[in-house]
């Protein structure tokens, strides 16, 4: 088969076409025929090898999210759950999942029938990011409607856009504020839910109190860099026993003043959408909370939070990189097989 590998550690460039073997499948996995792919951030840290995942060897499939058509099952996987030629979308494991190929071998348990209504394209950009915010929100922070507004740092990224909606259309949160610095981020997050939106350019605080709003923030989440500054901030607007989750990279000395935090009795949350994978924990959640957002979606509930789309080739994928590189894009990048010259 064909996919795009990293040959070594280094600019685009080190992305390149190669012929290997199709996978073989195992008691519960299943063969994946790919038809999209999204790209995340953490992807480009892979291929520049600054990954804190550990080091990536020469060679390596990149590639997370999916969306694709199943054309073969190992006999553990549920006959009730999935058949060949069923539409799917997933996450794969915490080493590139190999996505960026025409086939790819996935546990079940991380694997959902895609949204009837959206295209292969639509699909791939929701499962990494979806997955982490609805591991967020739903199960790490308990976001409870009724009970406080919810403020989003860096809502226009990819998470931020499937958490402000999942916020919205499946825990009925009434106030949310997310922060967007510009005219086009601004009205996408507009457009997804957003009852108020700030810049994360300038001072929190004396923005939120402009917006003059009647409910307490009691939940907050940090999408973006865990400077020291940012973090300050979150503590100070953040209401009495607030819940702040964090699904950033950063070190623990990072900020030291939480003196402040502690007084107002804050709880931390850390997110990282791997946690299940890496102890074999629950992992059949991921399958049970892709196919509620899948339902979701198919209600007309969700947008897509598609803003660019390229072509699965070597040049497209590169391109993908460029662009996520440059720190314009919101939403997610997209690339979806043509009609010839796919991962070449």
């Amino acid at each position: 088969m064909k996919a795009i590998a990293i040959s070594t550690t280094g600019d685009v460039d080190v992305l390149q076409s190669v012929t290997v073997e199709t996978p073989p499948i195992g008691l519960n996995d299943v063969l994946v025929n790919v038809k999209a792919v999204s790209v995340n951030p953490v992807e480009l840290k892979i291929r520049k090898g600054v990954w804190a995942g550990g080091e990536v060897k020469p060679g390596t499939i990149s590639g997370f999210d999916f969306a694709g058509t199943i054309a073969a099952l190992g006999s553990g996987v549920p006959s009730s759950l999935f058949t060949e030629g069923d539409e799917v979308y997933g996450l794969g494991s915490t080493i590139p999942t190999r996505s960026n190929a025409e086939y790819l071998v996935v546990d079940w348990r991380v694997l959902a029938k895609k949204p009837v209504t959206a295209s292969f394209e639509h699909a791939a950009a929701w499962p990494l990011v979806g997955l982490t915010a609805w591991e967020m929100i739903v199960e790490e922070l308990e976001v409870k409607k009724g009970n406080g507004a919810l403020l989003v740092i860096n809502g226009a990224g990819g998470v931020g856009s499937a958490l402000i909606q999942i916020a919205k259309h499946y825990l009925g949160i009434e106030t949310i504020i997310a922060t967007a610095s510009r005219p086009e981020t601004i009205k996408h997050v507009r457009e997804l839910g957003a009852t108020h939106t700030i810049s994360h350019r300038e001072r929190l605080a004396p923005q939120i109190e402009a917006l003059g709003l009647k409910e307490p923030i009691n939940y907050i989440v940090v999408l973006t860099s865990s400077a020291a500054d940012l973090i300050e901030q979150v503590i100070d607007v953040a209401a009495l026993r607030a819940k702040i989750g964090l699904a950033v990279q950063g070190t623990p000395d990072a900020y030291s003043g939480f003196g402040k935090a502690q007084r107002k009795s804050l709880s931390f949350h850390w997110e990282f959408v791997f946690t299940k994978m890496i102890y074999n924990h629950e992992i059949d959640s991921y399958s049970k909370a892709l196919s509620e957002m899948a339902k979701l979606y198919d209600a007309g509930l969700f947008k897509s939070i598609v803003t660019q789309r390229f072509d699965l080739t070597v040049e497209g994928l590169r391109k993908a990189h460029i662009v996520i590189d440059e720190g314009a894009t919101h939403g997610k990048v997209v690339l979806g097989v043509p009609s010839t010259g796919a991962f070449e």
